[in-house]
């Protein structure tokens, strides 16, 4: 297995889900902060898609970041990363820092079958039967996406909690100021640098809100919420759903 040299700069951060959960706006809140450089396109997919046994290969889409500022990128995709992919992860970056952001499970695969559902039956959600929606669901890269427990702890075997942040976007929605500055924080640079507000306000990749069905609602409370206990212990406070 390769391992990075001394001159093979590898991220300082690196953003793990959840998909529809917020981490278009986070990529967004992180550009702006000047101690900041995230890489572009935002979603590198280098782990799970485009992996090579290099760490120099992942470096250089990195090599344009200024050298005094904490470097990162966000593939939500990651959060469901195979555990093999997760200890190179791991070997490559040891101190890495891990961002995970979270919206109540039932929410973000509504939100996953408006964005994805027409592919996988050639028809709007909208006309969707239950059954079809439920099929939906059932597929593993959608049903993984939403179990959080599952996710957090495949990467907390590699590392450790205290390099993990998470937060909800539902307190996002509420008080992006306070989850910018706590992650700010956590990442090391300025967290009293100023924050525009109206940016920090602006949900980001929003789809026009057809209501969940509420059949479908009973459906992914019963698979999703069964996690919820096991997630407030791994996280130590209350979750806002469920």
């Amino acid at each position: 297995m390769s391992s990075a040299s001394s001159t093979c700069r590898l991220p300082d951060f690196i953003g793990i889900g959840a998909m529809r959960s917020g981490t278009s706006w986070l990529g967004k809140q992180l550009k702006q902060h000047p101690g900041i450089w995230t890489s572009s396109p935002k979603e590198l997919h280098f782990f799970d898609r485009h992996f090579t046994d290099s760490p120099q290969a992942y470096a250089r889409h990195f090599s344009a970041a200024p050298e005094e500022v904490t470097i990162g990128e966000i593939t939500p995709a990651y959060a469901i990363l195979d555990t093999q992919k997760i200890a190179v992860a791991q070997t490559w970056m040891p101190d890495i820092k891990l961002l995970f952001i979270m919206r109540d499970p039932v929410e973000r695969a509504w939100s996953h079958a408006r964005k994805d559902f027409p592919q996988f039956r050639n028809k709007p959600v909208e006309e969707a039967e239950i059954d079809e929606l439920r099929d939906f669901m059932a597929l593993p890269e959608v049903s993984r996406r939403g179990d959080y427990l599952v996710c957090l702890q495949d990467w907390l075997t590699h590392f450790d909690a205290s390099q993990l942040w998470c937060a909800f976007l539902e307190d996002a929605a509420t008080d992006p100021v306070s989850v910018l500055r706590e992650l700010f924080a956590f990442l090391g640079v300025d967290p009293g640098q100023e924050i525009d507000l109206e940016l920090a306000s602006q949900p980001q990749n929003t789809r026009p809100q057809t209501p969940i069905p509420d059949p479908l609602r009973t459906y992914l409370s019963e698979q999703l919420y069964l996690q919820n206990a096991g997630l407030e212990v791994l996280l130590g406070r209350p979750l806002p759903w469920g």
